[in-house]
């Protein structure tokens, strides 16, 4: 079996599916029924992979949770400071009435603002992780179809003598 570079996560695991695949199919069919003969050796070096491989897909969708947490944070951040900056020029032009009424007119479009592109950029990473997270999840079903589908074909086959 063919060594496969550690970090490519869906990837590699994709490729060990296929080769349990490969290996049922290269097995002998036996002459009765539709049982197959594999190497057992084979299988579990390629399964001893899948075992090392899956940690390493979990890592990535824990990374992208912290990512969206993160980017979150940030745009929270950033809205805080945008408000902290709107009040400050506030209160530094409240000198004339006429003056302070601008400015908080000012400070209040500004805060608006603020609000807004922090509720803009927190869907935007919810949209974000979401769409990782679907692409991810369709990957592992993938493979839990592939897996269940190799365990089934590798289970005899039991002929209907009733």
């Amino acid at each position: 079996m063919k060594s496969v570079d550690r970090g490519h996560g869906i990837q590699e695991v994709e490729y060990l599916l296929d080769q349990l695949e490969a290996i049922v199919k290269q097995g002998r069919r036996l002459p009765w029924g539709h049982l197959v003969v594999v190497d057992p050796e084979a299988i579990r070096a390629v399964l001893d992979h899948i075992r090392h491989a899956l940690p390493e897909v979990l890592k990535e969708a824990e990374w992208v949770v912290q990512e969206r947490d993160r980017l979150m944070q940030e745009a929270a951040q950033e809205a805080d400071q945008v408000v902290r900056e709107a009040r400050s020029r506030a209160e530094a032009l409240a000198g004339d009435s006429e003056i302070w009424r601008a400015a908080k007119a000012r400070a209040d479009d500004l805060i608006a603002e603020a609000e807004r592109r922090a509720q803009e950029i927190h869907r935007g990473a919810l949209s974000y992780a979401d769409d990782v997270l679907a692409a991810l999840e369709q990957e592992l079903d993938k493979m839990a179809m592939t897996v269940r589908q190799n365990r089934e074909s590798l289970k005899p086959r039991r002929v209907m003598n009733d």
